[in-house]
């Protein structure tokens, strides 16, 4: 969705607009190797490209998530991709965190700029606090490719802490917004208060689906009847 300051009105529209939108979440390890095809039956949970000439402009978003870590891949149909964030409600409420351009769409505790870490409160953007843990002991997220693209994926852990105490994922359901200020405003100029976000969406972290855990436990089993032998 391109932002511009909006009447109360369209304050109002916006949040009807994304009020709907569903849980979800899909159990894969993805690669972050510049090779998206790891991604392809993962669902698209938003889509609003084609808004943001100036800035990246928010494609499709797909997130999924193993026991380790949690994966995004966003596509970008302008092929600018830098100075893109990613915002996280660590528990979906917007009253008690960094609210994205005061829409009322999402609280943000934890944020992301590219790959960098920093955190969030309801009144400050970045409060310096910061967090630990992978990646590079900071709570970064591996990104690839640093660099303007048509696509981009990337991982967050999901053991990793905040400095000022708590897990930045303590259970299973978040909100997450992919968003960037940057982008051209009304007079066709950039002047960096403009930009792109899409609509907040809530996740719940997937689990391996009862079929896998059984074929891993068989398998596991045949290894060891076999060293046995």
């Amino acid at each position: 969705m391109k932002w511009q300051p909006l009447s109360s009105l369209g304050v109002f529209a916006v949040l009807m607009t994304f009020s709907a939108t569903a849980l979800a979440g899909t159990f894969r390890t993805i690669s972050i190797d510049d090779d998206y095809s790891d991604w392809v039956g993962v669902p698209v949970l938003d889509s609003d490209g084609g808004d943001n000439q100036g800035g990246p402009d928010i494609g499709d978003t797909q997130i999924a998530n193993d026991n380790d870590n949690l994966y995004i891949h966003n596509t970008f149909p302008n092929g600018l991709a830098l100075g893109t964030f990613v915002a996280l409600d660590v528990d979906s409420n917007v009253g008690t965190g960094f609210d994205v351009f005061s829409l009322g769409l999402i609280g943000s505790e934890a944020g992301w700029q590219n790959d960098f870490p920093f955190t969030q409160d309801a009144a400050n953007f970045n409060n310096g606090s910061g967090m630990s843990g992978d990646y590079f002991g900071s709570g970064a997220a591996l990104l690839t490719p640093f660099a303007n693209a048509s696509d981009r994926e990337l991982a967050i852990s999901l053991s990793a802490v905040f400095n000022a105490g708590g897990a930045v994922f303590p259970d299973g359901d978040f909100t997450i917004l992919i968003w960037t200020d940057l982008g051209v405003g009304p007079d066709g100029t950039f002047d960096g208060f403009n930009g792109d976000v899409s609509a907040p969406i809530a996740y719940t972290l997937a689990v391996p689906e009862p079929g896998s855990i059984a074929m891993a436990l068989a398998g596991c089993c045949l290894l060891l009847g076999l060293r046995k032998k």
